[in-house]
């Protein structure tokens, strides 16, 4: 049996007849790929078993690897307030945040602010949380309603 355009990450059991895709989140694999499966045998031509025929059988298949199916996706870890006062040292990497996806395909997350204030620090991706500068700067008094959304 010869199998041709079978991809790699795709294991073939003989005995069995079986195909494998191991678990994986490399998004470069989505697609489709197509397979010719070739089997043949030696027949013999009469009782003395001099001469041979050949014969075989081939067809193609379809392997589909599709998208991971996410079930949910959830702010696991939530922005707490950040309070600083004015004069106070710098604060770094407060409020961390963590949107987790279920099961985890890894698909490239974006994460944008609204309203975030020029003098404080988004932190990402090196650490996704925040961080404000130490400052005397009385005329940044004040709430600032931040929104996260990913």
């Amino acid at each position: 049996m010869t199998l041709t355009n079978l991809p790699a990450f795709i294991k073939h059991q003989e005995p069995t007849s079986d195909f494998t895709l191991p678990q994986n989140t490399d998004l470069a694999l989505i697609g489709s790929y197509v397979v010719t499966i070739r089997s043949s045998i030696s027949k013999p031509d009469d009782y003395r078993g001099a001469t041979f025929t050949q014969m075989f059988v081939e067809y193609t298949f379809t392997i589909f690897v599709e998208p991971c199916l996410i079930t949910s996706y959830v702010a696991t870890l939530e922005v707490e307030d950040i309070r600083y006062n004015i004069g106070g040292a710098s604060l770094l990497n407060v409020s961390p945040y963590i949107f987790d996806e279920a099961p985890v395909c890894n698909y490239p997350e974006t994460v944008t602010l609204t309203n975030l204030p020029t003098f404080a620090r988004h932190n990402a991706p090196a650490s996704d949380d925040f961080s404000l500068p130490k400052t005397a700067d009385l005329a940044l008094l004040g709430a600032y309603t931040v929104k996260i959304k990913s």
